[in-house]
């Protein structure tokens, strides 16, 4: 039976169920086959991401993120792509060595750690992320107390695993499952080869967390990890994961064990692996009651969906295009950052329904049946369920700018929203703005948020002089560059401009946006040219310049 939840340890009866990206291997580490278990894991990856997202800002801020069960190295090479330097481990020798050729040439270390005993520096990460990993260990205790002593003030913890639910539940898969082992097919041939995998209940894990310090921002429970409910994909992602030590053991015979086992949990109801979501904090104050003030930066994404329609158009520049949209679900949305994004959604060509994502499952249909684009919050009025959007006309360069430009009241659209896209830093004392027109409306709300008196640096390209007034300055201080008949997006004017520039002492903060290609080299020049902190430079790809293909 599971402990109770007076247990001093975290630790229970081992039982079965999906694992994720970072698989932490207990005793049969040559189970662990790296290829195929990252063919059969996209859905992991993706609930890997969704939890990073649902992070903020620190998705785009760069710094020191650490990586608890890497698994193949998705969410190492992923992170490492958003300019952070990463950390990685994993129980799995070919899980690590599949992490160290994924992430050839990034700035990712990976290392080979049981995380029974696993050590890490403390105070060392902005991030400190583990999916999928937790179940894996007979006692967790030692890994939550290293990658909570890991987070630096204002940091965070994002940890997802499987069997979270309260102990009050029990752990009824696990008897379930021990009736299968003991069938006569299976009883002597797996008697050497115990199911591997453990109950550590939500309740606990919280409180290992708090007992360090860190203080919850995020709790979700039972969540769904996208992938086939199909019996042959079941049997494949199983195979790799819950059940690869007796997979390895029965040979041919494999399949037939998994497709009783998985009839058993279904038949019983008891199939549910109740998959846990925390994210957590340390204060930068040291003092929770004090930080507790500040605004609830993680939260559940999307808060609000719904149909918007367009009441009011109004051509700011002749490729600006603001649109005021008004919808019920507006009320239920919360902006409290400048930045914050939401997401719209038009059905694709054919296709009149659009398909809303449920409020806070970060899950929006794609593909063929509809479009997705984000853009910034220009402005929010919850009170009268209005929404202002700012549209920079790419012309044939996205269907978004298509829609804008013809848009008229009446049109629909759909949306969710709103997430944190950056959070600025109290502490800086000069704050530099770099975009082009996409990165006009955010830079517009960023300067309306900052204290008076607060010197601001803008670096903006717009096409010509006319494109001016699209940009809401304030008392920036502002070094325009014009393209004139120069294509959007190509070209290095904007970190040209850059480096043309003396910026003030002390701390400062940057924040830039705009074609991906165009600024990937800025946010190098900020940090390892001028040594300003990766935690203080946030540079943003906002779009992508077709090359060679249809614009999508």
């Amino acid at each position: 039976m599971p402990d109770s939840p007076t247990a001093p340890a975290l630790r229970n009866s081992p039982d079965g169920g999906a694992a994720g990206p970072g698989a932490q291997a207990p005793a049969h580490d040559a189970a662990w086959k790296a290829d195929a278990y990252a063919a059969e894991n996209s859905g992991q990856y993706a609930t890997a991401m969704e939890a990073l997202a649902l992070a903020g800002a620190h998705l785009h801020s760069g710094g020191r993120f650490a990586d608890v069960g890497c698994g193949t190295g998705e969410i190492a090479a992923a992170m490492a792509e958003r300019h952070f330097s990463v950390a990685a481990s994993d129980g799995s020798l070919s899980m690590v060595e599949a992490t160290r050729r994924r992430c050839a040439g990034l700035d990712v270390v990976a290392e080979h750690q049981d995380a029974h005993e696993l050590k890490l520096p403390e105070d060392e990460f902005d991030v400190v992320h583990s999916s999928w990993m937790l179940h894996w260990l007979r006692d967790p205790a030692t890994a939550l107390q290293a990658m909570a002593r890991a987070v630096r003030p204002g940091g965070q913890l994002v940890l997802q695993w499987s069997f979270g639910q309260p102990a009050d539940a029990g752990f009824p898969m696990r008897d379930v499952l021990d009736e299968v082992v003991a069938r006569p097919a299976w009883r002597a041939r797996l008697a050497a080869t115990p199911l591997a995998m453990y109950h550590h209940p939500v309740e606990q894990v919280r409180a290992a967390l708090a007992a360090q310090g860190l203080e919850i921002l995020l709790e979700e429970r039972d969540i769904v990890v996208p992938g086939g409910r199909d019996p042959e994909s079941l049997r494949k992602v199983t195979r790799t994961t819950a059940f690869s030590a007796q997979a390895d053991v029965l040979g041919d015979d494999a399949d037939a064990f998994i497709d009783e086992a998985l009839h058993a949990l279904f038949a019983s109801g008891h199939a549910n692996v109740h998959n846990t979501r925390l994210i957590a904090r340390r204060p930068e104050s040291g003092d929770a009651a004090e930080d507790a003030q500040a605004p609830a930066l993680v939260r559940p994404f999307p808060q609000a969906v719904g149909i918007l329609e367009v009441v009011a158009t109004e051509s700011l520049t002749p490729l600006m295009r603001r649109i005021v949209l008004r919808g019920e679900s507006l009320a239920g949305m919360t902006v409290d950052q400048p930045g914050e994004i939401v997401t719209l959604i038009w059905p694709a060509e054919g296709h009149r329904e659009i398909e809303l994502p449920e409020p806070g499952k970060w899950r929006f249909a794609g593909g063929r049946s509809q479009h997705t684009r984000n853009f910034t919050v220009r402005r929010h009025d919850a009170a009268n369920r209005l929404l202002t959007i700012d549209f920079f006309l790419h012309g044939e360069h996205g269907r978004a700018a298509r829609w804008a430009a013809a848009a008229r009241p009446g049109d629909t659209v759909g949306f969710g929203g709103s997430r944190v896209h950056w959070t600025p830093d109290p502490a800086a004392r000069w704050t530099l703005l770099v975009g082009d027109e996409t990165a006009l409306p955010a830079m517009s709300a960023i300067i309306a948020t900052l204290p008076d008196g607060h010197p601001v640096l803008a670096v903006a390209e717009v096409r010509d002089r006319a494109e001016r007034p699209a940009f809401e300055a304030g008392t920036a201080r502002v070094f325009w560059i014009h393209r004139d008949e120069r294509e959007p997006g190509v070209g290095r004017a904007l970190e040209d401009a850059v480096r043309g520039l003396t910026l003030p002492a002390g701390p400062g903060q940057v924040w830039g946006a705009g074609e991906s290609l165009a600024v990937q080299s800025l946010r190098r020049h900020l940090t390892a040219e001028r040594g300003l902190p990766k935690s203080a430079v946030s540079v943003l790809g906002y779009w992508n310049r077709p090359r060679g293909s249809a614009a999508s």
